[in-house]
């Protein structure tokens, strides 16, 4: 359970368990008032309940896991509001996958069928606008299995379905047999409400069986997932509404609370005792937020980033995580002692934080920064804080770290084209915020896609195009279905070449990265954008559509 117990006294029919934030009932009035969502800068209805006694530092919760049988995993994932303990001050209303934040921990295998019911019953939205490159139809909802290998199309990994309020889909989502092990995320992906969703806490770690769990000093590990959100609220810890048409001093996405959660919890306590070794599965689920993580007199053995494996493990005291990144580790423990796991947030604005790789033209920083319209800053949301206690204590065995991995390098087939694009601001000719885009473009699900050819390869360089008002805007690539290699950054060779789904666009207008990616087995349209997804519901994406060979006169 995340933080103290709730008790009936203090709350009729709430109730918490051990899967990090849970719900498990409201009295009649409390369901009444919930039928009605928040608007923007005002309280949820009804009293707001503060929580029993003082806070304290939670014990280590763990997401309920769900586990594939007979080569299937059947889930039913509901979206609905909820109010859950997060440990904050006041229990919180928010968005919920089954009333938990986060969702439950999904467990398959290489070849596995995902099945999966998608009930939404969240509430309709209250949105005066349908622009495109507003946030809309926030309420509505969908799927996307981030980072996994599998067909766009269809009932399958496909974020242009819509399941509106008091709608139900069915999603089969087959993988392949040779799927890479490692920990993967699913969350919503419905343009215009992806932001709102992230933030109020839907998203669930799943976690695909494979190699790496077969090294010996890998499966003698004991496992933690640490699902890691940026949990953004109102004065009463109640979920805002966006505003779409923001003034000079609103936000799109308002907020004046912002909880800084793992598994559901703030700052709980996780044990080790000296010279033992664990595996960390860490998910950035976060809107958008870049996390910096340091722990004292402890390195991060990392063993994959987006759950593909490295070739043996790469050291570092600092691991720095953007948003949709994962990452998993081997810690082993030191002296008796306690130590603080350190979140240093960052963000598109203002990502100057520990591990952030340098800018390609760092002179080129104004001196003075302001900030994006629309996305004012808020007090301490980017302060550095503890967000996990580590106790080390008692004895054990002994454990080691492996010397190789089992590591995902496919070979890049020969490259058929290159491609060069931008991420973009546009502005009116006052110089005022209109929207973000690609190459100038916001996202229009009408517009032709970019279309490579199945069983190619193509070299893309993406660009961080010049915002002449905030020149220092980091941003964040992700592109839906294949992982690309990354040959260059800033156009300096990197080697090794990283191999990611999710990375960094670094702040500085011309910064750059260059990569490589396999268009294999899987045709359809899917998409690439920011996953700072603030940008995304802003117009910061476009479609790319795989087409067979005998339709490649149609690019």
């Amino acid at each position: 359970m995340a933080g103290s117990p709730i008790s009936r006294r203090a709350v009729l029919g709430y109730g918490a368990g051990i899967a990090g934030a849970t719900y498990a009932g409201l009295a009649a009035k409390e369901q009444r008032e919930l039928a009605h969502p928040t608007g923007p800068a005002r309280p949820a209805p009804g009293p707001v309940t503060p929580r029993p006694g003082p806070a304290r530092p939670a014990a280590f919760p763990t997401p309920r896991v769900l586990s594939s049988e007979g080569g299937e995993l059947r889930v039913a994932l509901t979206a609905r509001r909820g109010i859950v303990d997060l440990g904050a001050p006041r229990l919180v209303r928010t968005y919920t996958y089954n009333n938990t934040v986060p969702g439950y921990t999904w467990e398959v295998r290489g070849g596995d069928t995902l099945r999966v019911h998608l009930r939404n019953r969240l509430p309709p939205a209250n949105d005066p606008l349908m622009a495109m490159d507003r946030p809309h139809a926030w309420t509505t909802t969908n799927l996307h299995t981030h980072g996994l290998h599998v067909s766009p199309a269809g009932n399958a990994d496909n974020v242009f379905l819509e399941v509106p309020p008091g709608e139900d889909h069915h999603l089969k989502i087959p993988l392949p047999r040779d799927h890479p092990g490692g920990i993967f995320w699913y969350h919503p992906h419905c343009h215009g409400a992806v932001t709102q969703q992230l933030r109020a806490g839907m998203a669930g770690a799943l976690i695909v069986r494979g190699a790496i769990d077969e090294v010996e000093e890998v499966a003698a590990a004991r496992e933690h997932v640490m699902v890691l959100q940026s949990i953004e609220l109102g004065d009463d810890y109640q979920l805002l509404d966006p505003i779409p048409d923001p003034t000079p001093d609103q936000a799109f996405f308002p907020r004046t609370n912002v909880l800084y959660t793992v598994n559901g919890a703030l700052n709980p306590t996780l044990r080790m005792y000296p010279g033992e070794v664990q595996r960390w599965r860490l998910l950035n689920a976060a809107e958008g937020k870049f996390m910096s993580l340091h722990l004292a007199r402890h390195d991060f053995h990392v063993l994959a980033w987006d759950g593909l494996t490295l070739p043996a493990p790469d050291p570092t005291d600092v691991l720095m995580m953007s948003a949709g990144n994962r990452a998993e580790v081997l810690i082993r423990a030191g002296r008796p002692g306690r130590y603080h796991l350190v979140l240093t947030p960052g963000s598109s604005q203002r990502p100057d934080i520990p591990g952030m790789p340098a800018s390609g033209s760092p002179a080129a920083r104004p001196a003075a920064m302001g900030t994006m319209p629309g996305f004012p800053a808020v007090q301490g949301e980017l302060d550095p804080r503890t967000i996990l206690t580590v106790e080390v204590t008692g004895h054990g065995r002994a454990m080691g770290l492996p010397t190789g991995l089992p590591a995902f390098d496919p070979p890049i087939l020969p490259i058929a084209r290159r491609r060069e694009f931008a991420f973009t601001v546009q502005r009116t000719a006052g110089n005022e915020f209109l929207n973000f885009g690609v190459d100038g473009i916001p996202f229009d699900p009408a517009r032709p896609p970019y279309r490579p050819v199945l069983g190619t390869a193509e070299e893309w360089t993406l660009t961080n195009a010049f915002d002449p008002k905030l020149m220092e805007h980091a941003h964040v690539f992700h592109v839906h279905t294949n992982p690309f290699k990354i040959t260059k950054r800033n156009g300096t060779p990197l080697s090794p070449p990283l191999w990611r789904d999710t990375y960094v666009l670094t702040k500085s207008a011309g910064d750059s990265i260059t990569f490589e990616s396999n268009f294999v087995d899987y045709p359809g349209k899917f998409v690439e954008h920011c996953h700072v997804v603030s940008h995304e519901d802003l117009g910061m994406m476009s479609s790319i559509e795989v087409i067979p060979p005998d339709e490649s006169s149609l690019r």
